[in-house]
């Protein structure tokens, strides 16, 4: 398996991938802005999109099943149910357009699940054009993530930190503080997935480091199209990640999803 080090020369020389913006996909449907900036609903088809500004999609729902994982970010932070299949209660730091909670309720309808989003309007957003699941397992708080995992609380089987505004990924997902506070919140068998961006720069290398130490080694990274980069930290250490002796579980799970997850599954090295 290539080493962390190896991953980021690869991403370093790559000229390719630097500054990486797309153009919006599809029909402007919706925009409206609060002290954060704009939040923009457009519609391609079946699909709907929320982005914040023109630095590309944040989220995207498929209108004929909005519980299908529709980006490839999603369905690999979804690998984390590989390792924690019945989590007792998940936590997301970011609502985005609803994507990965609609997916992991579908996927458990008895499970717990408490979102932190910090903006109203993206919740709002989220209801009225991107067929937001809200059940009575769902608990949604208008909230800074930073704050919320600072305060500390309940503990969790897994968090998925997937924090975006309109210039691009909040670097507070790269900092130590919220990464130990995050720690802290796991119960002793659990997870923190984080959804990364920024091709390698240094900041990027420093930070997986610090997750190195902070989990003690117990990390897997999968980048995918696109430029995004999800981490897995385990906080009770490293379970069975050889991918041939997984393929039957991530066909399963796959299933389950309504995607195919094996090919994910073979891009996970260790950092």
């Amino acid at each position: 398996m290539s080493s962390m080090l190896e991953y980021f020369a690869a991403t370093d020389s790559d000229e390719s991938h630097r500054a990486i913006r797309h153009s919006l996909p599809g029909q402007e449907l919706f925009r409206a802005y609060d002290e954060w900036g704009p939040v923009c609903v457009l519609e391609d088809g079946p699909r709907r999109y929320l982005s914040f500004g023109d630095g590309g999609e944040q989220s995207c729902i498929d209108l004929t099943d909005p519980a299908l994982p529709v980006f490839e970010y999603v369905q690999a932070m979804l690998l984390a149910l590989l390792y924690i299949p019945n989590p007792r209660h998940v936590s997301l730091f970011g609502l985005g357009g609803g994507n990965l909670s609609n997916c992991l309720q579908a996927y458990d309808e008895t499970l717990p699940l408490t979102v932190v989003e910090l903006r109203q309007l993206v919740v709002d957003i989220a209801r009225d054009w991107l067929s937001l699941v809200e059940t009575d397992r769902l608990k949604l708080q208008i909230d800074d993530a930073e704050a919320f995992a600072a305060r500390g609380g309940a503990k969790t089987d897994i968090i998925f930190s997937d924090l975006y505004l309109d210039d691009g990924m909040q670097m507070i997902q790269l900092e130590q503080d919220f990464q130990a506070d995050c720690h802290e919140l796991l119960h002793d068998q659990g997870m923190l997935v984080l959804n990364l961006w920024d091709q390698g720069q240094a900041r990027n290398r420093s930070a997986l480091a610090r997750m190195k130490e902070l989990f003690e080694g117990q990390c897997l990274l999968c980048p995918v199209n696109g430029g995004n980069l999800i981490v897995l930290a385990f906080k009770g250490g490293l379970p069975e990640s050889n991918p041939r002796r997984l393929q039957q579980q991530a066909k399963q799970l796959g299933k389950a999803l309504g995607i195919p997850l094996q090919r994910l599954l073979n891009q996970l090295k260790p950092i």
